[in-house]
């Protein structure tokens, strides 16, 4: 579910005339190139689970029978959205960032109604800009391995991992209580 969350924001940004790439913005800024023809480029740069979202049971009931499954993961996606510096110069890589920040402050909730190209098994996504301190950004670039470019992160929530496994078991139909008396 990861990788078609992230390509769905990426193709949306592209219809809307936001020209993006998903990729390693580490790797490309290491090869002292700014990539293709793509003004903003996508990474992924955190995998968190949302615990509290987490269902405690680990079955589903299916008519008389019990299928045994572990509960879903749900996850936060944080995504740095880097404005490369173009031909145009650094002028248009801000002005590019500034497109991303409209366009999500326009559109920040993908679902099947509005997206319809979402994953089938993808309910929503939820896009929410995430601000960091001067230390947290050279924190991010020094890991990143490149010098600073204009860039904004955002939290992508609601990605869910589920799996079920065809481990069935049956229904408690009788309960035998044995007790002694002292």
């Amino acid at each position: 579910m990861i990788f078609p969350a992230l390509d769905i924001i990426r193709l949306e940004l592209t219809n809307a005339g936001i020209s993006a790439e998903l990729g390693n913005v580490g790797e490309i800024l290491s090869d002292n190139t700014n990539g293709g023809d793509e003004n903003i480029f996508m990474s992924l740069i955190n995998v968190e689970e949302n615990r509290i979202s987490r269902d405690p049971h680990n079955y589903i009931r299916s008519g008389t029978d019990i299928i045994m499954k572990n509960p879903a993961v749900h996850l936060y996606l944080t995504v740095l959205f880097t404005a490369l510096r173009p031909v145009g110069g650094y002028g248009l890589a801000l002005q590019s960032l500034q497109q991303v920040i409209q366009f999500f402050q326009n559109k920040y909730v993908f679902d099947h109604s509005n997206t319809p190209n979402l994953d089938p098994s993808i309910e929503k996504l939820i896009l929410e800009m995430v601000n960091l301190n001067l230390e947290q950004l050279q924190q991010v670039w020094s890991v990143l391995g490149g010098k600073y470019h204009p860039s904004v992160v955002y939290r992508m929530r609601m990605i869910t991992i589920d799996s079920v496994f065809d481990q069935s078991g049956s229904l408690i139909q009788e309960i035998e209580i044995r007790h002694r008396k002292l």
